[in-house]
Protein backbone atom coordinates (compact mmCIF):
# COMPACT_ATOMS: atom_id res chain seq x y z
CA UNK A 1 0.00 0.00 0.00
CA UNK A 2 1.35 3.29 -0.76
CA UNK A 3 0.92 6.64 1.33
CA UNK A 4 0.94 8.59 -2.31
CA UNK A 5 -0.54 7.92 -5.38
CA UNK A 6 0.69 10.14 -8.18
CA UNK A 7 -1.24 10.06 -11.26
CA UNK A 8 0.39 10.85 -14.61
CA UNK A 9 -2.31 11.04 -17.47
CA UNK A 10 -0.48 11.01 -21.20
CA UNK A 11 -1.52 11.49 -25.21
CA UNK A 12 1.76 10.17 -27.11
CA UNK A 13 4.24 12.75 -25.58
CA UNK A 14 6.84 10.35 -25.50
CA UNK A 15 9.88 10.98 -24.18
CA UNK A 16 8.39 14.10 -22.10
CA UNK A 17 5.83 11.29 -20.03
CA UNK A 18 8.92 9.37 -19.00
CA UNK A 19 11.28 12.03 -18.11
CA UNK A 20 8.21 13.53 -15.82
CA UNK A 21 7.59 9.70 -14.33
CA UNK A 22 11.44 9.41 -13.38
CA UNK A 23 11.98 13.17 -12.19
CA UNK A 24 9.44 12.27 -9.58
CA UNK A 25 10.22 8.43 -9.01
CA UNK A 26 14.07 9.93 -7.87
CA UNK A 27 12.59 12.63 -5.79
CA UNK A 28 10.25 10.81 -3.88
CA UNK A 29 12.40 7.24 -3.49
CA UNK A 30 13.35 6.31 -0.07
CA UNK A 31 11.71 9.42 1.34
CA UNK A 32 7.93 8.21 1.29
CA UNK A 33 6.17 4.93 0.29
CA UNK A 34 4.73 5.94 -3.63
CA UNK A 35 2.96 5.14 -6.35
CA UNK A 36 2.76 6.27 -9.94
CA UNK A 37 0.10 5.84 -12.22
CA UNK A 38 0.74 6.44 -15.71
CA UNK A 39 -2.24 7.01 -18.07
CA UNK A 40 -2.88 5.85 -21.53
CA UNK A 41 -5.21 8.29 -22.34
CA UNK A 42 -6.59 6.95 -25.86
CA UNK A 43 -3.08 7.30 -27.76
CA UNK A 44 -4.19 4.35 -30.35
CA UNK A 45 -6.64 6.33 -31.54
CA UNK A 46 -4.87 9.73 -31.57
CA UNK A 47 -1.93 7.63 -33.34
CA UNK A 48 -4.61 6.24 -36.16
CA UNK A 49 -5.53 9.94 -36.48
CA UNK A 50 -2.47 10.75 -37.70
CA UNK A 51 -0.10 11.49 -35.04
CA UNK A 52 3.18 10.23 -34.86
CA UNK A 53 4.30 6.60 -34.09
CA UNK A 54 4.65 6.55 -30.11
CA UNK A 55 5.48 3.96 -28.11
CA UNK A 56 5.21 5.63 -24.83
CA UNK A 57 3.17 2.79 -23.44
CA UNK A 58 5.03 -0.18 -24.04
CA UNK A 59 7.99 1.19 -22.74
CA UNK A 60 6.61 2.11 -19.60
CA UNK A 61 4.80 -1.70 -19.43
CA UNK A 62 8.67 -3.04 -19.85
CA UNK A 63 9.50 -0.32 -17.31
CA UNK A 64 7.07 -1.32 -14.53
CA UNK A 65 8.42 -4.84 -14.63
CA UNK A 66 11.60 -3.91 -12.62
CA UNK A 67 10.09 -0.88 -10.26
CA UNK A 68 6.97 -1.79 -8.35
CA UNK A 69 6.07 1.56 -7.70
CA UNK A 70 4.71 2.04 -11.30
CA UNK A 71 1.85 1.08 -12.60
CA UNK A 72 0.45 1.22 -16.24
CA UNK A 73 -2.85 1.98 -17.36
CA UNK A 74 -4.74 1.89 -20.39
CA UNK A 75 -8.26 4.13 -20.86
CA UNK A 76 -9.73 3.22 -24.23
CA UNK A 77 -13.52 4.18 -24.21
CA UNK A 78 -12.58 8.04 -25.39
CA UNK A 79 -10.65 10.96 -25.13
CA UNK A 80 -10.41 12.31 -22.13
CA UNK A 81 -8.09 13.99 -19.30
CA UNK A 82 -10.65 13.49 -16.68
CA UNK A 83 -11.75 9.86 -17.03
CA UNK A 84 -8.28 8.79 -17.63
CA UNK A 85 -7.83 10.50 -14.22
CA UNK A 86 -10.61 8.21 -12.86
CA UNK A 87 -9.70 5.30 -13.88
CA UNK A 88 -6.16 6.45 -12.13
CA UNK A 89 -7.88 7.23 -8.77
CA UNK A 90 -9.94 3.66 -8.84
CA UNK A 91 -6.63 1.93 -8.98
CA UNK A 92 -4.79 3.83 -6.29
CA UNK A 93 -3.58 2.73 -3.17
CA UNK A 94 -2.60 5.95 -1.64
CA UNK A 95 -4.59 7.96 0.93
CA UNK A 96 -2.94 11.30 -0.70
CA UNK A 97 -3.56 11.51 -4.34
CA UNK A 98 -1.16 14.19 -6.49
CA UNK A 99 -2.10 15.25 -10.10
CA UNK A 100 0.60 16.54 -12.68
CA UNK A 101 0.53 16.73 -16.54
CA UNK A 102 2.86 14.39 -18.66
CA UNK A 103 4.85 17.43 -19.83
CA UNK A 104 5.93 18.94 -16.61
CA UNK A 105 8.83 18.80 -14.24
CA UNK A 106 8.46 19.33 -10.70
CA UNK A 107 11.35 21.61 -9.05
CA UNK A 108 13.67 20.17 -6.20
CA UNK A 109 11.75 18.77 -3.08
CA UNK A 110 8.88 20.45 -4.14
CA UNK A 111 6.42 17.69 -4.07
CA UNK A 112 8.27 16.05 -1.21
CA UNK A 113 8.26 19.09 0.81
CA UNK A 114 4.43 19.88 0.23
CA UNK A 115 3.27 16.13 0.72
CA UNK A 116 5.32 16.42 3.93
CA UNK A 117 3.28 19.55 4.86
CA UNK A 118 -0.22 18.42 3.78
CA UNK A 119 -0.25 15.27 5.64
CA UNK A 120 0.57 16.84 8.58
CA UNK A 121 -1.84 19.63 8.41
CA UNK A 122 -4.34 18.29 6.10
CA UNK A 123 -7.24 18.42 8.72
CA UNK A 124 -6.81 21.88 9.54
CA UNK A 125 -6.51 22.99 5.96
CA UNK A 126 -9.61 21.16 5.05
CA UNK A 127 -8.96 21.26 1.09
CA UNK A 128 -6.86 20.97 -1.63
CA UNK A 129 -2.82 22.00 -1.53
CA UNK A 130 -1.22 22.81 -5.42
CA UNK A 131 1.97 23.92 -6.47
CA UNK A 132 2.20 27.67 -8.14
CA UNK A 133 3.14 26.85 -12.15
CA UNK A 134 5.32 28.43 -14.54
CA UNK A 135 3.99 27.28 -18.55
CA UNK A 136 8.10 27.73 -20.14
CA UNK A 137 10.40 25.79 -18.69
CA UNK A 138 13.09 28.98 -18.27
CA UNK A 139 10.55 31.40 -17.13
CA UNK A 140 10.53 33.27 -13.87
CA UNK A 141 7.38 34.55 -13.03
CA UNK A 142 5.57 31.81 -11.14
CA UNK A 143 1.50 31.89 -11.76
CA UNK A 144 -1.21 30.98 -9.63
CA UNK A 145 -5.37 31.04 -10.45
CA UNK A 146 -7.52 34.16 -9.81
CA UNK A 147 -11.23 33.97 -9.64
CA UNK A 148 -13.59 35.40 -12.60
CA UNK A 149 -17.44 34.97 -12.28
CA UNK A 150 -20.37 36.93 -13.54
CA UNK A 151 -23.23 35.27 -12.62
CA UNK A 152 -25.76 37.26 -14.81
CA UNK A 153 -23.65 35.48 -17.37
CA UNK A 154 -23.86 32.61 -15.59
CA UNK A 155 -19.87 32.74 -16.05
CA UNK A 156 -17.62 31.38 -12.95
CA UNK A 157 -14.29 30.80 -14.12
CA UNK A 158 -10.78 31.49 -13.82
CA UNK A 159 -7.77 33.17 -15.11
CA UNK A 160 -3.56 34.00 -14.22
CA UNK A 161 -2.42 35.64 -11.91
CA UNK A 162 0.89 36.57 -10.09
CA UNK A 163 2.41 34.13 -7.07
CA UNK A 164 2.41 36.33 -4.31
CA UNK A 165 5.83 35.46 -1.74
CA UNK A 166 5.29 33.55 1.54
CA UNK A 167 6.89 31.73 3.62
CA UNK A 168 3.47 29.80 4.65
CA UNK A 169 0.54 28.48 2.46
CA UNK A 170 -2.00 30.60 1.36
CA UNK A 171 -5.90 30.31 0.26
CA UNK A 172 -6.98 30.90 -3.30
CA UNK A 173 -10.05 30.17 -4.38
CA UNK A 174 -9.21 28.47 -7.37
CA UNK A 175 -5.99 26.51 -8.78
CA UNK A 176 -5.05 24.05 -11.99
CA UNK A 177 -5.36 20.86 -10.80
CA UNK A 178 -2.14 19.74 -12.84
CA UNK A 179 0.20 19.89 -9.51
CA UNK A 180 -2.90 19.51 -6.97
CA UNK A 181 -2.65 17.40 -3.62
CA UNK A 182 -6.14 15.68 -2.54
CA UNK A 183 -7.01 13.33 -0.18
CA UNK A 184 -8.36 10.13 -1.78
CA UNK A 185 -11.64 10.09 0.11
CA UNK A 186 -12.05 14.10 -0.31
CA UNK A 187 -12.18 13.31 -4.62
CA UNK A 188 -14.47 10.65 -3.61
CA UNK A 189 -17.08 13.33 -1.40
CA UNK A 190 -17.59 15.25 -4.74
CA UNK A 191 -18.06 12.17 -6.88
CA UNK A 192 -14.89 12.48 -8.51
CA UNK A 193 -15.21 14.06 -12.34
CA UNK A 194 -18.37 13.64 -13.86
CA UNK A 195 -18.73 10.66 -16.29
CA UNK A 196 -19.47 12.83 -18.99
CA UNK A 197 -16.74 15.04 -19.10
CA UNK A 198 -14.52 15.19 -22.15
CA UNK A 199 -11.29 16.15 -23.00
CA UNK A 200 -10.38 19.70 -21.35
CA UNK A 201 -12.87 22.78 -20.41
CA UNK A 202 -14.78 21.64 -17.25
CA UNK A 203 -13.14 20.08 -15.34
CA UNK A 204 -11.20 22.13 -13.42
CA UNK A 205 -14.07 23.93 -13.02
CA UNK A 206 -15.84 21.40 -11.70
CA UNK A 207 -13.10 20.37 -9.09
CA UNK A 208 -12.50 24.13 -8.03
CA UNK A 209 -16.33 25.58 -7.69
CA UNK A 210 -17.58 22.22 -6.33
CA UNK A 211 -14.99 21.86 -3.28
CA UNK A 212 -16.03 25.86 -2.88
CA UNK A 213 -19.99 25.07 -2.17
CA UNK A 214 -18.85 21.90 -0.31
CA UNK A 215 -16.79 23.89 2.29
CA UNK A 216 -13.39 22.97 1.04
CA UNK A 217 -10.33 25.23 0.31
CA UNK A 218 -7.49 25.77 -2.32
CA UNK A 219 -4.13 25.86 -1.08
CA UNK A 220 -0.55 27.50 -2.21
CA UNK A 221 2.58 25.88 -1.50
CA UNK A 222 5.19 28.58 -1.24
CA UNK A 223 9.02 27.44 -2.65
CA UNK A 224 9.43 25.47 -6.42
CA UNK A 225 6.93 25.90 -9.40
CA UNK A 226 5.77 23.06 -11.05
CA UNK A 227 7.54 23.90 -14.66
CA UNK A 228 5.39 22.72 -18.12
CA UNK A 229 8.35 22.20 -20.49
CA UNK A 230 6.74 21.04 -23.62
CA UNK A 231 2.77 20.23 -25.18
CA UNK A 232 3.09 17.83 -27.45
CA UNK A 233 -0.05 16.59 -27.80
CA UNK A 234 -0.95 15.59 -31.26
CA UNK A 235 -5.12 15.88 -31.07
CA UNK A 236 -7.61 18.98 -30.89
CA UNK A 237 -10.58 19.66 -28.87
CA UNK A 238 -13.68 21.85 -30.32
CA UNK A 239 -16.00 24.77 -28.80
CA UNK A 240 -18.85 22.64 -28.44
CA UNK A 241 -17.22 19.93 -25.89
CA UNK A 242 -15.74 22.90 -23.74
CA UNK A 243 -18.98 24.59 -23.61
CA UNK A 244 -20.35 21.15 -22.91
CA UNK A 245 -17.98 20.41 -20.06
CA UNK A 246 -18.58 24.18 -18.30
CA UNK A 247 -22.32 23.09 -18.73
CA UNK A 248 -21.80 19.95 -16.64
CA UNK A 249 -20.29 21.33 -14.21
CA UNK A 250 -21.76 25.02 -13.92
CA UNK A 251 -24.93 22.59 -13.48
CA UNK A 252 -23.33 20.69 -10.66
CA UNK A 253 -21.94 23.05 -8.55
CA UNK A 254 -24.86 25.16 -9.69
CA UNK A 255 -28.49 24.91 -10.82
CA UNK A 256 -30.34 24.48 -13.70
CA UNK A 257 -30.64 28.15 -14.01
CA UNK A 258 -27.16 29.11 -14.06
CA UNK A 259 -25.93 26.54 -16.32
CA UNK A 260 -28.62 27.71 -18.73
CA UNK A 261 -27.75 31.15 -18.23
CA UNK A 262 -24.21 30.03 -19.63
CA UNK A 263 -25.22 28.56 -22.28
CA UNK A 264 -27.09 31.34 -23.60
CA UNK A 265 -24.30 33.30 -23.52
CA UNK A 266 -21.88 31.50 -25.07
CA UNK A 267 -20.72 32.03 -28.85
CA UNK A 268 -22.38 29.39 -31.18
CA UNK A 269 -25.39 28.35 -32.88
CA UNK A 270 -28.21 28.96 -30.49
CA UNK A 271 -30.25 25.45 -31.28
CA UNK A 272 -26.71 23.70 -30.62
CA UNK A 273 -26.04 25.26 -27.20
CA UNK A 274 -29.75 24.71 -25.69
CA UNK A 275 -29.39 20.90 -27.43
CA UNK A 276 -25.80 20.84 -25.18
CA UNK A 277 -28.09 22.07 -22.32
CA UNK A 278 -31.01 19.53 -22.47
CA UNK A 279 -28.68 16.93 -22.81
CA UNK A 280 -26.51 17.62 -19.88
CA UNK A 281 -29.71 17.74 -17.43
CA UNK A 282 -31.74 14.32 -19.53
CA UNK A 283 -28.51 12.31 -18.21
CA UNK A 284 -29.26 10.14 -15.53
CA UNK A 285 -25.61 9.74 -14.69
CA UNK A 286 -25.67 13.93 -14.06
CA UNK A 287 -28.53 13.67 -12.47
CA UNK A 288 -27.16 11.07 -10.04
CA UNK A 289 -23.99 13.24 -9.45
CA UNK A 290 -26.11 16.00 -8.68
CA UNK A 291 -27.93 14.79 -6.08
CA UNK A 292 -24.74 13.19 -4.19
CA UNK A 293 -23.33 16.75 -4.17
CA UNK A 294 -26.16 18.67 -3.20
CA UNK A 295 -26.42 16.11 -0.74
CA UNK A 296 -23.22 17.40 0.77
CA UNK A 297 -23.57 20.98 0.08
CA UNK A 298 -22.45 24.11 2.71
CA UNK A 299 -23.22 26.96 0.78
CA UNK A 300 -24.35 28.06 -2.47
CA UNK A 301 -22.15 28.91 -5.02
CA UNK A 302 -23.86 32.27 -5.45
CA UNK A 303 -23.09 32.86 -2.05
CA UNK A 304 -19.22 31.44 -2.52
CA UNK A 305 -18.95 34.38 -4.83
CA UNK A 306 -20.02 37.41 -2.55
CA UNK A 307 -17.59 36.41 0.10
CA UNK A 308 -14.73 36.06 -2.23
CA UNK A 309 -15.49 39.60 -3.71
CA UNK A 310 -16.06 40.66 0.05
CA UNK A 311 -12.75 39.35 0.70
CA UNK A 312 -10.73 40.68 -1.68
CA UNK A 313 -12.33 44.45 -0.98
CA UNK A 314 -11.37 43.83 2.34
Amino acid sequence: MAELSVIIPYVCEWPLNVFTIRNIAEELRDRVDFEIIAVDNFCDQVKAQGAEQDRTTEHLEALQRGHKWLKVLRYTDKLSHWQSKNLAIKNASGKFLFFVDSHCVVGRDALFNMFDYYRKTYENLNGTIHLPLTYHIMEYHRLIYKLQADLDRGHVHYSFSAYRDSKAPYEVPCMSTCGMMIRKDMLAGVGMWPEQLGIYGGGENFINFTLSVLGKKKWIMPGQPLCHHGDKRKYHWYGDDMVRNRCIATYLFGDKDLALTYVENCKGHKGTLHGIYEDVLGREDVQAHKKHIDGRKVISIQDWIQQQTELKAA
